[in-house]
């Protein structure tokens, strides 16, 4: 069996630094399946938000107008009158 330049056989012949570029490169892979299995989770979760019915979301929109004053009562209720029909 080899000897390394200290003498020892735990280095298997490598130098000490060739140890680091293996870990170094589980560290990329283990952060490089995290971060996908984050985009995905992502995806899936603004995927899901964008499904709701569209008269919903405009009532939700024509509601938060009101609340800013954006319209007034009557104005609001012809146009929520709008959206249901």
């Amino acid at each position: 069996m080899y000897r390394g330049f200290n003498g020892s056989y735990a280095g298997a012949g490598f130098p000490f630094w060739a140890h680091w570029g293996g870990i170094g490169m589980g560290v990329l892979l283990v952060a490089a399946v995290v971060l996908g299995i984050v985009a995905i989770v992502r995806t899936r979760k603004s995927l899901r938000a964008g499904t709701g019915d569209a008269e919903d979301r405009g009532l939700e929109i024509l509601t938060e107008r009101f609340a800013r004053g954006e319209i007034d009562a009557d104005t609001f209720r012809s146009m929520k009158a709008e959206l249901k029909a």
